[in-house]
């Protein structure tokens, strides 16, 4: 199939557009997670962010960090290979210097210090930041797969005709498309989806399978959906409408999922006030 061509504004988004959900999807996540604080989170939250402050208003800071800090790059994604099913400590999450381990070692790490007295409010600040985004991070599928790239390499071209934000065909890649072009042509705002994941898959979300599982857990079901997308792009690598709607019961899926368990995760953190292990 010939490429479309695309403006140089195309191609600048597209390369950006590889560092994570995108801010709407990062902000969908924090939202989500800050509708369901409990008064000790809340409590501890405006304290490290200041009044006012929410957690979806700093739910991309840590690409912006990612962009000028390299040493951090690593703690976005977790490179488990098309070849394997599960995820391995050795393998995918060894430090590799100037660029981090990997965002289970993160998570576990900002777990561990955001409510820890000890630390300073800087540092647990820091802790939360990374907190919001990574967990959003680490629910698109495709931030537990090395292959390609974490698909970045899989070229597509999105064509629409329904949906929002016009119908201008465009080229991209897989990733890109799951992290931002999928959420962007549904709804206006973050704000309109979080409202659409109100009124629908989080009404009938169960809490108990929600919480089960560890970060090890989650990148594994990460990892086993992104096989599954990296084998269902179209021959002619056109992503259309169809494949919006097909697909968006899974978006709902992983960024409710994203936003649930971040809350719990801050809940557990406020009232146990634990500190990282010396």
């Amino acid at each position: 199939m010939r490429r479309i061509v695309l403006a140089t504004a195309f191609l600048i988004a597209a390369c950006n557009a590889a560092f994570a959900w995108g801010s709407s999807g990062h902000s969908i996540v924090g939202e989500i997670a800050q509708r369901r604080l409990d008064p000790a989170a809340q409590k501890g939250v405006a304290e490290l962010l200041g009044p006012g402050a929410s957690l979806a208003s700093i739910a991309s800071w840590a690409d912006d960090v990612r962009a000028s800090d390299p040493t951090t790059t690593r703690w976005h994604f977790v490179s488990i290979p098309g070849s394997a099913q599960t995820y391995d400590a050795a393998r995918d999450c060894k430090l590799i210097e100037g660029q981090g381990d990997c965002i289970i070692a993160a998570i576990d790490r900002d777990m561990a210090s955001v409510a820890c007295p000890t630390l300073t409010l800087e540092q647990r600040a820091r802790a939360l930041k990374f907190l919001v985004h990574l967990v959003g991070d680490l629910h698109q599928p495709l931030h537990a797969m090395e292959d390609e790239r974490g698909a970045n390499g899989v070229e597509v071209t999105i064509v629409t005709q329904e949906g929002v934000h016009g119908d201008l065909p465009f080229n991209a890649n897989l990733h890109q498309a799951w992290d931002e072009t999928l959420i962007d042509k549904t709804t206006w705002s973050w704000g309109g989806y979080v409202d659409r994941l109100e009124a629908g898959w989080l009404k009938t979300a169960d809490m108990a399978t929600v919480n089960t599982g560890t970060t090890i857990d989650w990148a594994n079901d990460s990892h086993r959906l992104a096989i599954g997308l990296m084998k269902s792009v179209p021959s002619n690598i056109v992503l259309d409408d169809a494949y919006r709607k097909a697909n968006l019961a899974l978006v709902d899926q992983r960024l409710g999922l994203a936003g649930l368990r971040l809350a719990t995760m801050l809940n557990t953190a406020f009232a146990a006030g634990r500190c990282p292990a010396p």
